[in-house]
């Protein structure tokens, strides 16, 4: 626990801009030290910059790699036919609708897009409704990502 503390006091965890990592870059083709002074000169953990060079040399760019969640499974098409399916078959469970819409995924990406939509949903398989409802509004589709579907 103690070298961890110890490790994020001396590296900064922001991420270098692509202005940064283009001088950082340059500095080193220019020949101004080894990868590993350039590297602490410019307050970026040596690791960071050799895999920054590489990809420079590689694609050209010096921009950080996106960061982020995956892609959502339901979205667009996928997410107005879900919304569909639920309006269709209110009693359905996360694993029926799943099966019923034909994407690969869990039925946590599921529950996440009818949760999205304001829907409700069945939670168990006793052909009982969990709670009365559905779609609260099925004619007009909203995709938080992409807008109106």
């Amino acid at each position: 626990m103690k070298c961890l503390a110890r490790r994020s006091i001396l590296h900064d965890t922001s991420i270098a801009t692509a202005e940064v990592r283009r001088r950082a870059i340059d500095a080193y083709k220019m020949g101004k030290g080894s990868q590993a002074d350039i590297a602490s000169s410019y307050r970026v953990d040596l690791r960071t910059f050799q895999r920054g060079l590489s990809r420079f040399n590689e694609t050209g760019q010096t921009a950080p790699r996106p960061r982020g969640h995956r892609q959502a499974l339901y979205s667009g098409k996928q997410l107005k036919a879900l919304a569909q399916l639920g309006g269709k078959h209110p009693d359905a469970t996360l694993e029926e609708l799943k099966n019923m819409s034909g994407v690969k995924g869990s039925i946590m990406a599921v529950q996440r897009a009818l949760n999205r939509l304001g829907c409700r949903y069945k939670r168990n398989a006793s052909r009982q409704r969990a709670r009365p409802g559905g779609c609260k509004s099925l004619e007009k589709v909203v995709d938080p990502r992409g807008g109106q579907t």
